[in-house]
Parts: C-alpha cells; structure tokens; sequence
C-alpha cells in the first residue's frame, strides 16, 4: 500500500506534466524557450538537460520524484551490463541515477541490498523495464556458451521487487520471479542473439498479464510474449518465455549505426515504440577509426503493445516496423532511455565503455 506521503508526490508529479506546456513555451525565433525567469532574473530549471557521469548505463526504467528537489529533479532506475567473472562478479548490476537541476548523480546499489535469492546474480544485464509501482523486469542479452563444456548459461529475465513508497528504490531490491529464454536443449536458437531493448505493457486482456517485447540489437528482431507476474511470483521454478517473432527494425545507413537497438521504450500514453540504434566502435562492422553516435526514433505508425489482438496480428504476419529519428547524439553510444512521466521528456544514458558517458533528458512529444 502507498502511505499519503507518496500519493502527494503522484499528484505533484501529474500536476508536473500539466505544467510542461506552461514551461516550455516558444521564443520568437522558433525554438523551445524551455526556462522562465524568476522574480531576481535567474532561469528556473529547465525540461531539458544532459550531464557527464562516470558510469556506464546500460538500461533506464522510471525511479522516484525527488522528495525535496528543483521543479523536474526525479531518478531513474539503471541497469549496468557487469559480468559474472573476475573483478566484475561483485560489481552492482543497479543504480539510481538522481537528476539535480541540470546536473546528475549515479548511486550503486551495493549488492548486499539486492536479493538474488537462489539464483546467481544477473549477469550482463541490457534492458530494464517498470511492470508497475513495486515490479521491474531486467533482461539479460542472452545466452554464454561455454563451448568447451558444452553447456549455456545465463539468458534470464527477472521479476525486480521494490518498496513502492517515496524514496523506497534506497533500501534494495529483491528477485521475485525468473524466466528463461527457451527450454533446456534449445539454447542454440538464440546464440547469435543479444537482447538489448526490452518494453513491457499491461496486456489488455484484463487477466494481470503483460506483454514484453525484446529487441535483438544486431539484427532488429523483435520478439513478443506475454507474462503474468502475480502468478509467477508464487512458482519455485522458472517460467519458460515462448518467444514469437513478430518484426524487425533497421536503422537507416546513413545514421552510420553498427546497431539497430540498442535500446526500447513504449507507452501506452503515446502508442509509439521508441529505441535507439547506435555505433559500437569495437564492433566487427564499425569503420576503422569511427567514434561512437546514437539516434533515438520512434515507430513512424502507432504501436499498441498493450493489444493482444494487435501483437497476433504482427506474429501472423511479422514485417519490419517503420521509423523515424527524433533526436541524435553524435558522440554517445546511448543504451538505456525511458519516459519522464506525461512531460513528453526521454531520460537517456549512454555506455561509452569509458568513465566520460552521459545522461540527460530530451523532449520527444
């Protein structure tokens, strides 16, 4: 249950949105006036910022409002993309990413207040997604095969229980469900896979289940299913996904992306599926020499993953999804991004595999 503290920061929140048309108005020359002066001749806050942060984000889910903070100060939840070997086996695989004005802190959870429970601990975790108030689901990108031994590991997505109250993201997080990719003996299928884009939306079935969308990032597969997390928080096994090819998404060659998705992000509220294709300079197809770039887009015709019918419809006939760029970041490989409520705003990261990335927010409706 949410204490009235928390609903009054809901409320603020949505009085927030209301606001944005308000705060962003048009100066004479066509641009996004997005600051107000106060009463001394400084500018408010405004919608939009970015910020150099030290640490590699490589997915983003919606957080908390600050609780004592500047008119858009509000946190993120990110995932970091560690692996389950040498010195990065007792790495956090969480953090908060608290936005201050037009500045930004990342806070690791340590992993003493993240409860794996029986499982060993994420490994390489890409995409997050926010189920609901409590629940988050992080993907991992797939499958290791260990050729020598014959044998594959990893190539789970987890239940992510939190305190849903003000502030609750600060004392841990906890598994509370795991879902394989496929059953034991086809793991093959997906050995050329690396899913860094995950969305999720309430299914519209009314049955408590939600429909996830995972994104392949060097091919541009798309890949449904429907989950129901209520009843799979009472399973002692892991539930086994049934993946259904559903379409594709290619980056256009003159963005000069080595990847299609990098990242997905859908609403209902817009009914448009986002992500982001980006250069890796390390990867086989990247010119010699080439720095890392990102462009965020956006489905060029409606998406509505919470339909049940619609999502048959793409698996009966999977085709390649239309898109639009909507925003560019020349000099970042941007991997995590998610809404900022009703403002219209998209929080970003980026995972330079450097300690110069960053994280900001840009208005995309």
């Amino acid at each position: 249950m949410r204490n009235d503290k928390y609903k009054k920061n809901l409320i603020l929140l949505a009085m927030m949105g209301a606001l944005v048309s308000g705060v962003t108005g048009c100066s004479d020359d066509g641009n996004d006036d997005e600051s107000n002066p106060n009463s001394n001749g400084n500018s408010e806050p405004t919608l939009e910022f970015s910020s150099n942060v030290e640490s590699s984000i490589s997915g983003l889910a919606a957080g908390d409002a600050a609780e004592n903070g500047e008119r858009y100060d509000y946190s993120t939840l990110a995932v970091f993309d560690w692996k389950n070997y040498g010195d990065q086996t007792p790495k956090p695989r969480f953090a908060i990413v608290e936005r201050h004005s037009d500045s930004a802190t990342v806070v690791p959870l340590d992993q003493s207040i993240v409860n794996w429970s029986d499982e060993a601990r994420g490994n390489d975790l890409e995409a997050i997604c926010q189920i609901d108030d409590t629940y988050y689901l992080a993907a991992e990108s797939g499958y290791y095969h260990d050729e020598d031994a014959g044998t594959y590991q990893y190539g789970r997505l987890f239940l992510i229980e939190r305190d849903p109250t003000q502030g609750g993201l600060y004392s841990g997080l906890s598994l509370a469900a795991t879902y394989q990719l496929t059953d034991d003996g086809n793991q093959s299928t997906y050995d050329d896979k690396s899913f860094e884009g995950l969305a999720c939306a309430p299914s519209d079935s009314d049955d408590g289940s939600y429909n996830i969308l995972l994104g392949d990032r060097g091919s541009g597969d798309l890949y449904w299913d429907k989950i129901h997390p209520m009843a799979d928080i009472t399973s002692d096994t892991a539930q086994v996904l049934e993946l259904r090819h559903v379409g594709n998404i290619q980056a256009p060659l003159e963005w000069g992306t080595s990847r299609n998705i990098s990242d997905l992000f859908y609403t209902e509220q817009w009914h448009y599926l986002y992500g982001v294709a980006s250069l890796d300079p390390g990867d086989d197809s990247a010119p010699e020499g080439s720095e890392p770039n990102s462009t965020m887009y956006r489905s060029t015709s409606a998406f509505y993953l919470e339909s049940d019918t619609f999502m048959q419809d793409m698996e009966s006939s999977p085709h390649d999804i239309a898109i639009k760029a909507i925003h560019s970041f020349p000099d970042h490989k941007i991997e995590g991004i998610t809404a900022y409520g009703t403002t219209g705003g998209m929080f970003y990261g980026s995972d330079d595999d450097t300690d110069a990335n960053e994280y900001g927010l840009v208005k995309v409706q």
